[in-house]
């Protein structure tokens, strides 16, 4: 999921969205670094499960919050078919595995 980011990313970039390009790169690190530990069993991915759930809930506040007229519907999808599930689901693994 994490990689999968790296278009959007460049994206913004192209648009001149830096304060988003750098949010993004955090949460593609956390899910990324969630990932390799998830498959090495490591504890830990607790720890990043849960760092990059609050990125995405904050990231999705943001938008949402900051967002007008079409971009909001954007917002809106992006946060309710995207980043709130999957922010649920490094909750999920966060509390399993700690």
């Amino acid at each position: 999921m994490g990689l999968a980011l790296v278009p959007w990313m460049v994206l913004l970039a192209t648009q001149g969205a830096w304060p988003w390009v750098g949010l993004d790169v955090l949460e593609a690190t956390g899910l990324v670094g969630t990932g390799l530990l998830l498959r090495r069993g490591d504890a830990r991915s607790a720890l990043t499960a849960s760092a990059t759930a609050a990125l995405l809930l904050t990231d999705a506040w943001f938008d949402v919050t900051t967002s007008h007229g079409a971009e909001l519907a954007q917002a809106w999808v992006l946060a309710l078919l995207l980043e709130l599930p999957i922010a649920a689901l490094c909750g999920r693994l966060a509390l399993r595995r700690g």
